[in-house]
């Protein structure tokens, strides 16, 4: 019953984050904030921001229970690794990381990486989230609870425009470096 009832309000929480994601963005973002240092596993994204400011250090799915989180500001697990990253064995990892864990075109938002009652691909098509193009997930390591980010797809005359994500990455990167600096105060 608890179970369900955290799945239910995790459940909630997308919904009402879903619905706040339907304005029109039109204006490109680029962050222009401190140096990032970012792990990625997969793909490493093409973004608009100068090398300078972000560092993608590849990293592999295996890697990431030993993770050196001090090391890090932030993981991006790219599509391609979605499924074998909501393995339970990482779980611990993603809500206890001291830093935020990005999943790429999760058709199963967060649910299959903070909760292992089911499958990814089961979540993926329970959910089915076609609107976030990126979702991101910090665990609170004192507490039982996480913060959560979902980054939809610009909206253009009525319809997702899925053909640029820079500006999300762009939108991610701001929120990691809120992020590093709320750990610094």
């Amino acid at each position: 019953m608890k179970k369900n009832m955290k799945i239910f309000s995790i459940l909630t929480v997308l919904i009402v984050s879903l619905i706040g994601c339907n304005s029109e963005q039109t204006d490109k973002e680029v962050y222009k904030g401190e140096k990032l240092k970012i792990g990625v596993v997969g793909k490493t994204p093409e973004i608009n921001e100068n090398k300078s400011k972000i560092n993608f250090k590849k990293i592999s799915l295996a890697d990431i229970n030993s993770l050196d989180t001090q090391s890090y500001d932030a993981v991006i697990i790219s599509k391609d690794y979605l499924s074998k990253a909501a393995n339970k064995r990482y779980k611990d990892t993603y809500l206890n990381g001291q830093i935020p864990f990005f999943f790429v075109e999760s058709k199963g938002s967060i649910l299959p990486f903070v909760d292992n009652s089911l499958t990814y691909k089961q979540y993926a098509d329970r959910v089915n989230d076609t609107q976030s193009y990126i979702v991101g997930v910090l665990g609170n390591p004192n507490e039982d609870n996480y913060n959560t980010w979902q980054y939809g797809y610009a909206i253009k005359n009525d319809k997702f425009d899925r053909t640029d994500v820079k500006d999300i990455y762009s939108r991610v990167f701001k929120t990691v470096e809120k992020v590093k600096k709320e750990k610094r105060s």
